[in-house]
C-alpha cells in the first residue's frame, strides 16, 4: 500500500517535473516557430525526378539494416544496423564524399529537404564509427552520449562536410533542418543512434516521395507502443521528443490536433482529439541502435 501510495504521489508530480525538463532542454534546443519563411512542403511543387542520387546511402540502409524488431531492455521493436559492416562498406566513403562535394542550394526545395534528413542520418553514423573506441562507456553501455567531451555534447561537436563545410549534428538538425522548414514529421526522420529514437528508415528519402516517407515514418512510430505512444487508461505514454521539441508541433493543443492523422486506433484518435488523457512521456534509452 506504501508503494502504491508512494508511486501516485510521484506520478501526480510528473506534470511539474516535466516542466522543468522542457525548460532546461529549452537551454541547448533554439526556438525556431518565429524564423521568419520556414518552408513547408506544400508550398512546392511535387518533384517527379531526383536530381541528387541517394543510391548508395539506400544500398548501405537496406544492406546493413539487419533486424527490424530489435530490443534494447524495455524498447522493442528497434531496426538495428550492422555497424562494423557498415564501416567495411566502400559504399558508405563514397557516400560521405558525395555529400562533401554537394551543390545543395541547387536542389529543388523537396530535395532539399530529403537531403538533409539522408545527411543527418549518415553523419550520425559516421561519427560514430571515427569513435567506435569511445562509444562504450564505462559502464559497458553503448550511447551516442559517450563522445560529448570537456563539457561539450556529441551534438555539437563537427560530424562531418556537407557541400565544402563543416557541420555538427545540431547544425544540421536546427539550422537547415528545423531552422528552414516547417515540416514536424521531420522529427520522425532523422535519428541519433539510440533505442528509443524513431527507427532509421531502410530506404533513402528522396524528393519524388519524401512526403510519403516522412507520413510512413510517423505512423510506424505512432504504432509502437515503447517509443512513440500507448494509450493505458487515461494516461498516453508519448515519445519524450514531444516534451523536448514541443514547441515544433504548436504545445499540446497543436499536438492533439497534428498527432491523429498518423493513429489508426479510432479510440486513441479520438481521445486525443477530444483532450481526454493525461499525457505522460515514455523514459529515453540512449543506448545505440547497434547489432550486438
Amino acid at each position: 500500500m506504501m508503494l502504491k501510495q508512494l508511486s501516485n504521489t510521484f506520478d501526480f508530480l510528473k506534470p511539474s517535473l516535466y516542466k522543468v525538463e522542457k525548460s532546461v532542454a529549452a537551454r541547448s534546443i533554439p526556438f525556431v516557430m518565429d524564423v521568419p519563411d520556414r518552408k513547408k512542403l506544400s508550398d512546392f511543387d511535387q518533384v517527379t525526378t531526383d536530381e541528387f542520387d541517394h543510391s548508395l546511402w539506400d544500398d548501405i540502409l537496406k544492406a546493413h539494416i539487419v533486424d527490424l524488431d530489435g530490443t534494447i531492455k524495455e524498447v522493442k521493436g528497434i531496426h538495428l544496423l550492422d555497424y562494423d559492416a557498415i564501416s567495411k562498406d566502400e559504399k558508405f566513403e563514397k557516400y560521405l564524399t558525395q555529400l562533401k562535394e554537394a551543390k545543395v542550394e541547387a536542389l529543388p526545395q523537396p530535395e532539399q529537404l530529403a537531403f538533409w534528413m539522408n545527411a543527418y542520418n549518415a553523419l550520425c553514423v559516421s561519427l560514430l564509427l571515427k569513435n567506435a573506441d569511445r562509444v562504450q562507456g564505462s559502464d559497458g553501455k553503448y550511447s551516442i552520449n559517450n563522445l560529448s567531451e570537456n563539457g561539450s555534447p556529441v551534438w555539437d561537436r563537427e560530424a562531418g562536410v556537407i557541400g565544402g563545410q563543416p557541420f555538427s549534428l545540431n547544425d544540421v538538425e536546427h539550422k537547415e533542418l528545423r531552422g528552414k522548414w516547417n515540416e514536424p514529421a521531420l522529427h520522425g526522420c532523422i535519428v541519433c543512434a539510440s533505442g528509443s529514437c524513431p527507427n532509421i528508415r531502410k530506404e533513402a528519402f528522396v524528393g519524388s516521395k519524401v512526403r510519403e516517407q516522412m507520413d510512413d515514418q510517423i505512423r510506424s512510430w505512432m504504432k509502437n507502443d515503447t517509443k512513440g505512444l500507448k494509450l493505458e487508461g487515461r494516461k498516453l505514454y508519448l515519445s519524450r521528443i514531444f516534451l523536448w521539441f514541443g514547441d515544433d508541433f504548436g504545445g499540446w493543443e497543436g499536438l492533439r490536433q497534428w498527432l491523429p492523422q498518423y493513429i489508426e486506433d479510432e479510440e486513441v484518435k479520438s481521445r486525443i482529439q477530444k483532450d481526454d488523457v493525461a499525457v505522460r512521456f515514455f523514459d529515453y534509452n540512449w543506448e545505440t541502435n547497434r547489432k550486438a
